[in-house]
């Protein structure tokens, strides 16, 4: 989530730019992003020597909706109306 965050408010970034403000390791930043981007929750994207990450904004909106979504058909069974 701290990842996620990073690059929310920094944008296009690379794991120097994104570990910059974060505790751990780059290394553990970097294994973090490949599964991120694995995941198809960020895309990335190398030039030369670097790798830049950003969000990938069209994934996490469909998953968001999609969660939104099962939640909305989990209330009738989870919060019945109150009278």
């Amino acid at each position: 989530m701290q990842i996620f965050r990073e690059l929310v408010l920094k944008g296009r970034a690379d794991i120097g730019t994104i570990a910059q403000d974060l505790p751990q390791d780059r290394s553990v930043i970097a294994r973090h992003l490949q599964t991120m981007e694995r995941a198809r929750v960020v895309r990335a994207q190398t030039q030369r020597r670097h790798t830049f990450y950003e969000i990938n904004g069209a994934v996490v909106a469909a998953r968001v909706e999609g969660i939104s979504q099962l939640v909305r058909s989990l209330v009738p069974l989870c919060c019945p109306p109150t009278v």
